[in-house]
Formats: C-alpha cells, structure tokens, sequence
C-alpha cells in the first residue's frame, strides 16, 4: 500500500456525507502541512471530527498499512553509512552468520577493499533504496513497493571487481527486499557496467573501451531492465552456497 492507496483507503472507510467528505477534502487541500503535521494526519483529525471514521477505524487502517510496509524505517536512515552499512550489512549477517568482517588475520593483503569474508571468498556489499524517481518528496514519502510501476532509478555505484570475487547487492522496497548475489566477473561483463567517474571527454567519447579495463564502474537499475538480474536473484534458501556458487563463476 503506497501514499496515494493510503489516502483511497481513508477516504472509502468515512461513512459521513458526500458534502462532509468534500468539505474536509477542501481544507486539506489548502492546508499547508509541515511535517510531522501531514496532510493524512490532518485527513484523518477532520474525518474523526466529523463522526464518519472512529478511532477504531484509524487504528486498523494505521496497522494494515504498517503490516504491508515493513521496509518504511529504511527510507528514514538518513546518512549512507548508516544504510550500507549499519542496515545492508547487518540484514546479511542475519541470514548468514558464518560472513565475517575481514581482518590482516584473515587476508593479510585486506586494505579495506571488501566488506566480508567467507571460507577466502572476499564479498563486496552494495544496497540501494527504490524511489520514484519523478517525485521530489522526502525518502519515506516516495519509496515504492515492489510491485509499483512508477519510474525508479538504483545507482549500484562504486563497483571495483579487481578488489573482492563477490557481489552482494540488495534493493530495499516498502514492501520487499531483493537481493542478487553475483560474481565480480558478472559484474564486469554486464551489458550496464560502465565507468563510474566521468568528465567531459569521456562523457563525448562513443564508448572506447573494454570493460574489462574497468576498475570502478557503476550498474544503473531501473523499472525496465531490473528483471534481466533475475538470474542473480537469490531465492532466500542459503545465502553461503548462493555465495560460494557465485564465487565459481569467477
């Protein structure tokens, strides 16, 4: 359920009058809502005042609506740090304990160049968050379901293949997370890996070069070709064999 479903869904439980609906309609649409103090907020204060929603009403909308977002508090993680970081790599190591923080003792060549350990592999993690991309709305306002056919762009940016054999990418929606685990060669070789840093000359040239002198690049997704990742896909079962799978391909 996304904003504007939200918003269907509070006006169709109101039981008053079409004339009350409208009247509260109108005050809401020239209402100047700052947050915390948001148009819905004040939506549903005028419908209760009006005896057409109860708080009983409110209370099982606000669920239904929490029940089938649980990925909003994402969006509201404001530094990207804090979201690659403190959430991706923390979601990982959730659904697989044995990753381990690298360390000298573990790769004595290891300069921070990766972000996990497994059995030798080396796994970078790269995680992304799906907006509309035609909205100029706070995070949480325009995050999008799965399911959504609204314009999204994910920059998967910053990608060094030479520095890990993995990659661990995942798309947070309001509703769902995906994540794809591929390897650095995957990467390399894909049709959208392109060079991460750009100027002028090489925004002028037609492409001269070989993706595999690609040290850092960039794979843009979006709503028209993120399904040609679904072989990457990871269907949830085990992540270390995923993982270790993809580490062959290398």
């Amino acid at each position: 359920m996304e904003l504007t479903e939200l918003k269907d869904k509070i006006i169709s439980s109101f039981t008053g009058t079409k004339e009350e609906l409208q009247d509260v309609l109108d005050l809401v649409e020239v209402d100047n809502a700052v947050f915390p103090f948001n148009e819905y907020e004040f939506l549903i204060c005028n419908l209760i005042e009006k005896k057409g929603l109860s708080y009983c009403d409110y209370l099982a909308i606000r669920q239904e609506y929490i029940d089938q977002n649980p990925n909003l508090w994402i969006f509201e993680i404001a530094a990207p740090r804090g979201f690659g970081e403190k959430f991706a790599q923390t979601h990982l190591k959730g659904i697989c304990k044995d990753l381990q923080k690298p360390s000298k003792k573990l790769d004595s060549g290891y300069n921070g160049e990766y972000d996990f350990w497994l059995d030798g592999i080396k796994i970078e993690v790269k995680a992304s968050r799906a907006v509309d991309k035609q909205s100029t709305e706070p995070l949480y306002c325009k995050a999008l379901s799965k399911n959504s056919k609204r314009p999204f762009l994910m920059n998967f940016q910053q990608l060094k293949p030479n520095c890990c054999d993995v990659f661990i990418w995942l798309a947070v929606f309001r509703d769902e997370i995906v994540i794809w685990v591929m390897s650095s060669d995957d990467v390399q070789n894909n049709s959208y890996f392109t060079p991460q840093h750009r100027n002028k000359t090489t925004a002028e040239r037609d492409k001269v070069y070989n993706k595999e002198d690609i040290f850092e690049g960039q794979i843009m997704m979006t709503e028209k070709n993120i399904c040609e990742f679904d072989i990457h896909k990871f269907s949830g079962e085990n992540l270390k064999v995923a993982i270790k799978n993809a580490a062959k391909r290398k």
